[in-house]
């Protein structure tokens, strides 16, 4: 019986990963875009205490507490799926990155969980409130890979050694990026700058500062992008062709809404909308990366490292 079970699991697992994958990843982007929200609309006080919400279970119909509740009601059903996927990944037996992603996702939420107590417990400093978002991408990168690789497999194209560095530099960039972002959003710094592209500040220097900043970034993030994608372009499918177009009209979505952002004086809304573009955006440049660049890399190097080792 135990041996049927054991067969049933690995034959099971291998279909079942990718989807929850999939859906680990999907739930994750909401988490990140609920955060956003929370943070936008000044909620992430409606629960002073934590883990619970004013020590209850049930949720609390008011507006600020029942949206910060949400996001941790969401945060334990992503834990869930975190640690579902990492359990058919050891299932189903898999080695090198695909493992490595799926063991990181499961140690980041952990982190993460921790953090965002801490947040709370600190009145939202804006140091623990960066640092959450900053981990909280970091996350979604990593179950983004999980979802990559368990889809594709070693179906990747090779790219030469000058796109792969190209890539690493956009999702190096593009981090720095939404960091900057969210000390944009900590320090409040996002009506110092009410006009747009050009800075004419009436804030604290200070405060203006931290949104040039940002704006140089987005600058430098868009011109390493672009490079990316031309070092690829050539050798890449019709497939990542097409997402790369998606990209790059989502880089140029991104900058729109950071003006509509500066233009409202930092409407919620806007700021809300802006962090929702900015995710997906860093999603589908993982998943650009990934699928024609360090994964392709990453798993050469395992099936060299499996045809090495003795059987």
């Amino acid at each position: 019986m135990k041996l049927a079970d054991n067969i049933r699991t690995r034959t099971l697992a291998p279909k079942l990963m990718p989807w929850v994958a999939f859906t680990t990843t999907a739930l994750t982007y909401a988490l990140v875009g609920l955060g956003s929200t929370v943070r936008v609309t000044n909620s992430g006080m409606g629960c002073p205490s934590w883990p619970l919400c004013y020590g209850q279970i049930g949720p609390i119909f008011k507006y600020h507490p029942i949206l910060e509740e949400s996001h941790r009601y969401l945060a334990g059903i992503v834990s869930i799926f975190v640690f579902s996927t990492l359990a058919l990944v050891l299932a189903n037996r898999e080695r090198g990155p695909v493992r490595k992603a799926a063991q990181i996702a499961a140690g980041l939420v952990v982190f993460q969980i921790g953090l965002g107590g801490l947040t709370v417990l600190a009145r939202n400093a804006p140091w623990t409130v960066a640092l959450h978002l900053l981990t909280g991408l970091t996350f979604l990168a990593s179950t983004t890979v999980v979802c990559v690789l368990g889809f594709t497999k070693d179906r990747f194209e090779h790219l030469s050694r000058v796109a792969r560095r190209w890539g690493m530099w956009s999702l190096e960039t593009t981090l720095a990026l939404l960091f900057s972002g969210s000390l944009v959003v900590g320090s409040g710094a996002g009506a110092a700058c009410p006009t747009w592209p050009v800075c004419f500040a009436n804030g604290p220097a200070r405060l203006t500062a931290i949104a040039l900043f940002h704006r140089m970034m987005m600058g430098a993030s868009a011109i390493v992008i672009v490079a990316f994608v031309v070092a690829a372009w050539s050798s890449a499918d019709k497939r990542w062709k097409m997402r790369s177009k998606f990209l790059v009209i989502l880089l140029g979505v991104v900058a729109a809404v950071g003006a509509g952002v500066a233009l409202s004086k930092s409407n919620p809304v806007w700021a809300d909308i802006h962090l929702g573009v900015a995710a997906a955006l860093w999603v589908t440049l993982t998943v650009q990366v990934w699928t024609h660049g360090l994964g392709a890399k990453t798993i050469s190097s395992t099936k060299v490292a499996d045809e090495l080792t003795p059987k």
